[in-house]
């Protein structure tokens, strides 16, 4: 019995792939195609075409895609047949479907062919949950973001006179404060605006991408917090909490 086992952080490059288990923790690309009794794991697996008999893997991007059961949670194929189920709890993106029963979250499909389909709702966040991700996003933003000054405590001008200095000689040395304390309002007045540095990143990376000849594809998705529990153990995806 033989086994392929893709340990996660690690990348591997096949022309074509034939073995009887694969275990994909990490990342795996087959120019070709992919032939197994069982695929497991929760990596990524990008190949010409899929074809085996229990597919159970996180990401699954293929040509074609042939088996008896499928459970992902995000899966990217022009044709996906599955005889006895297909279940994709994330992302479902292909142009045909052909399955006894299909149970996905949300998904682009030109064509489903199945017995049943069943719709999933992702899990609603709450009140309280919205409005601490959106505190901890501020927070972040605020230590993320470079040129914030720190406020200035300004004092009070008779303080700094020393003692003894009375009359006329007190207004000489308040009017230079003044006029420094003029300047330092002008700076504070205007600060730098706030980057966002998470938006330049991104658009960093689209202009690196199209540079080298590459084209991003954004695929609307389920967040992982807001998508339903995936059960590797006992193949099914259960439905979110009412």
């Amino acid at each position: 019995m033989k086994t392929v086992y893709i340990p996660k952080g690690e990348t591997v490059r096949y022309e074509s792939l034939m073995t009887e288990h694969l275990v994909v923790h990490g990342c795996l690309q087959v120019s070709n195609g992919i032939k197994a009794r069982t695929i497991a794991g929760q990596g990524t697996i990008n190949a010409g075409s899929i074809d085996a008999d229990v597919i159970r893997v996180d990401d699954v991007e293929a040509g074609s895609i042939v088996c008896k059961r499928l459970l992902a949670k995000r899966v990217q194929s022009p044709e996906v047949f599955a005889s006895e189920s297909a279940a994709v709890s994330c992302f479902l993106s292909a142009a045909y479907v052909e399955t006894g029963r299909l149970t996905v979250t949300l998904s682009e499909i030109d064509e489903v062919k199945a017995e049943e389909v069943v719709n999933l709702t992702p899990k609603k966040r709450t009140l309280f949950g919205t409005l601490l991700a959106s505190l901890l996003r501020s927070f972040w933003t605020a230590l993320t973001v470079h040129g914030q000054k720190e406020p200035t405590v300004m004092t009070d001008a008779c303080e700094a006179v020393p003692e003894g200095v009375t009359g006329s000689a007190r207004e000489e040395t308040q009017e230079p404060e003044a006029e420094q304390a003029a300047p330092r309002e002008e700076e504070s007045a205007v600060e730098p605006e706030a980057v966002d540095e998470e938006l330049n990143r991104i658009v960093a990376i689209f202009k690196l991408a199209r540079e080298q000849g590459y084209t991003l594809k954004l695929i609307p998705g389920t967040p992982e917090e807001n998508a339903p529990v995936f059960d590797f153990e006992n193949e099914r995806i259960l439905r979110p909490a009412a």
